[in-house]
C-alpha cells in the first residue's frame, strides 16, 4: 500500500513538473516553431491544450496523494469491515479464455454505513473483509475475510 502511494506521488510531482516545462519551453519558442510556419498558430494552441489537460491530471493525482501525505508519514490508515457490493469496472479478456476482469469494487462500509469504491485486488461480491485503505488516493489492502 505504502509502495502504491509512493508510486503514485513521485509519478504524478515528475508528470507535473515535466509537463509544466514542456510548456514553457513551447511558450519560449513559439515564434521560431510556431508561428513562422503555415498553421503555427493552430499547432500551437492545440499543443498547449494537450499539454495542459495532462498537466491538471497529473496535478489531481498530485494532491490528492498531499492530501494523503499525513497518513503515510505517520504510519496510519483507514481500518474497516467491509462487504463487497459489486464492480464498477467490468472488462471482458479477449485472448481466447472467455474471462471476466473485475475493478474498482464498490464496499459498504459496515460500521460507517457508507458506500465507497477503492482500487483492491482478489475481493468476490457478497463477502466481508477487512480493510486498510487511505481515504483520498483510494488505494486499499485486504487483509483477511471476515465470516
Amino acid at each position: 500500500m505504502v509502495k502504491s502511494y509512493w508510486a503514485i506521488f513521485h509519478l504524478s510531482l515528475v508528470g507535473c513538473i515535466l509537463l509544466l516545462g514542456l510548456l514553457l519551453l513551447i511558450l519560449i519558442f513559439m515564434r521560431r516553431q510556431f508561428l513562422a510556419q503555415k498553421y503555427g498558430l493552430i499547432k500551437l494552441v492545440a499543443l498547449s491544450v494537450v499539454l495542459l489537460i495532462f498537466f491538471v491530471f497529473s496535478g489531481a493525482n498530485f494532491i490528492r496523494c498531499c492530501e494523503d501525505y499525513h497518513y503515510v508519514a505517520n504510519g496510519l490508515f483507514e481500518e474497516e469491515k467491509a462487504k463487497v457490493l459489486g464492480f464498477t469496472y467490468s472488462k471482458k479478456d479477449y485472448d481466447g479464455n472467455g474471462q471476466i476482469i473485475n475493478a474498482k469494487p464498490k464496499f459498504y462500509l459496515i460500521d460507517r454505513n457508507e458506500i465507497v469504491v477503492l482500487y483492491a485486488k482478489d475481493v468476490e461480491v457478497g463477502k466481508t473483509y477487512l480493510i486498510r485503505y487511505y481515504p483520498n488516493t483510494k488505494i486499499c489492502e485486504v487483509l483477511q475475510e471476515v465470516q
